[in-house]
Formats: structure tokens, sequence, C-alpha cells
């Protein structure tokens, strides 16, 4: 052996490393780039997070799933379309808790601004809003 080989491993530089260690002065530049890379998903992230809660407040219902055991809604059956409620179905829960499939309540809520069943108001704002845009109705 002439000593440039470790015998099981990767022949060794002149210096005694491998070829492929990163110098120090190219390592520091990556890692910044990739931590920057890493802060600024983290924050795009919390951003979409904050928009869905948005959202779901402006709707004015919450969207959960069907579970019989639930107090949370205070019905089983849909009273739009008089169907029962199948276990870990996606449905919407009006302020009030009376429970209704999302499709029936969206359709609903298109035309009337209030709950099906007690006629409470549901959506607290009309017309068109979203996080970077306020529309006001101009009277």
């Amino acid at each position: 052996m002439d000593g440039r080989t470790s015998g099981c491993g990767p022949p060794l530089s002149p210096g005694g490393l491998t070829a492929t260690y990163i110098s120090f002065n190219m390592s520091l530049p990556l890692m910044g780039v990739g931590l920057v890379t890493l802060l600024l998903s983290l924050c795009f992230c919390c951003y979409l997070w904050k928009l869905r809660r948005q959202s779901s407040e402006e709707r004015g219902y919450c969207q959960l799933s069907f579970s019989p055991h639930s107090k949370k809604m205070k019905n089983d059956v849909c009273p739009v379309c008089l169907e029962e409620f199948q276990r870990s179905e996606k449905l919407a829960v009006c302020p009030c808790r009376h429970g209704f499939h999302t499709k029936c309540l969206q359709q609903w809520l298109d035309q009337h601004n209030t709950c099906p069943m007690c006629k409470a108001r549901v959506c607290s704002h009309a017309g068109e809003r979203t996080g970077l845009i306020t529309t006001t109705s101009a009277v």
C-alpha cells in the first residue's frame, strides 16, 4: 500500500480528505440559501393557513365530519334534502348548530343569508371579499 488508500474506502486526496467534501467557503452560503428557503416556505404556509381560517369565517359556517355521537350539531338528517348523514361525511354547520350537506347549504345561501331551519343570520358579510381586497356596498 502506498498510503493513498485507506483499505476499504475511497482513495484519499493528497490532503487526506475525500474529494466529496465541500469547502467551508461554499457550504456556508449553501446553508444560508437553504435556511432562507425554509423560512420563506414556513411564512407561506402560515399565510395560507390564515387565509383558509378567514374564508371559513367569511362563509359563516364551518365544515366538519359527521359523527353520530357528536354534540356539535342539533340534527342527524339534512333538513334541505331530507337524507340521513353518513358517518365521516363532510357537513356544513351553521353558527346555530344546525347541520346540512355542504352542497345543500351552499345552494340555500346563494339565495338567502339565513339558516334554513331557524332563519338565524349565517353570513356576516354580504358581497365579495378577500383577504387582500375588501369591497363595500355603496347604497
